[in-house]
């Protein structure tokens, strides 16, 4: 692990620059890929950057609402004091910062009449890109680790997950599925497909303060609803289709 880059002696946190390449990373995909998206220049760079203040603005939020979940009933909770340490000193859930970059995505997309199809295809490809910068930077924090190995290492979960998204990516780069199913939306096929992977991994998590209710943690209970929700979504759209493909044989 290393938590810090020295830079002519000024230090970087690794995660920031760790999340800056893979932001870097998004924008050179979304570029190289935006006629596949029929997205323009200048709607892939506004998207990214609404999604990154989303993003900020959901993970910190949902850590802040973790702190409340787990600490709400202890004695001096609700001071300013606490609340000012609580706010300074969060951390950020992914699920949360997705949640918030989806959400600000959308409103971009509104704002600027960009067809929600191409923005979400977009983002299905954006979750496996960044995640692998993001979680290489979580290993160098030595945050989010795994559970403790013989030896009193800890199991290198980040790692893994990191290497879990880049596989799913050269997948989606390989078969292209945004042109070999193009009436299917590929963004909850991601957030199944993450959502599952994620789920497993959270079973190698040893870090503390996961948040636990009966046996699951916090984010296998975030990732059952994600899983639900993205089903629903897929199985709509099915329907959809199938009600304008009747439409049309009834038209002919």
């Amino acid at each position: 692990m290393a938590p810090f880059v020295y830079i002519n002696g000024v230090p970087f946190a690794m995660y920031s620059v760790m999340a800056i390449f893979g932001i870097i990373f998004v924008v050179i995909l979304g570029l190289c890929k935006r006629k596949a998206f029929s997205l323009r220049k200048r709607d892939v760079l506004r998207i990214v950057a609404w999604a990154l203040f989303g993003a900020l603005v959901g993970a910190r939020l949902f850590s802040v609402i973790g702190k409340m979940i787990q600490h709400s009933g202890e004695p001096g909770f609700w001071t300013v004091e606490r609340w000012t340490q609580i706010l300074l000193n969060s951390g950020l859930v992914f699920y949360g910062g997705l949640i918030g970059a989806v959400g600000a995505a959308m409103l971009r997309a509104k704002i600027g009449h960009i067809d929600l199809k191409s923005v979400f295809n977009f983002a299905a490809y954006t979750v496996f890109a960044f995640l692998p910068f993001g979680r290489a930077g979580c290993y160098c924090a030595g945050c989010c680790y795994g559970i403790e190995l013989a030896g009193g290492t800890n199991f290198p979960v980040q790692l893994v997950e990191a290497g879990y998204c880049f596989l799913m990516l050269l997948v989606f780069l390989i078969m292209r599925p945004e042109r070999r199913w193009p009436g299917v939306p590929l963004f909850p096929v991601t957030i199944i497909i993450y959502s599952v992977g994620r789920f497993i991994l959270e079973f190698l998590r040893g870090d503390a303060n996961r948040g636990h209710l009966w046996v699951f943690s916090t984010s296998q209970w975030i990732a059952f609803a994600l899983i639900a929700l993205a089903v629903v979504w897929l199985i709509k759209n099915k329907n959809t289709q199938n009600r304008e493909d009747l439409s049309c044989e009834s038209n002919h």
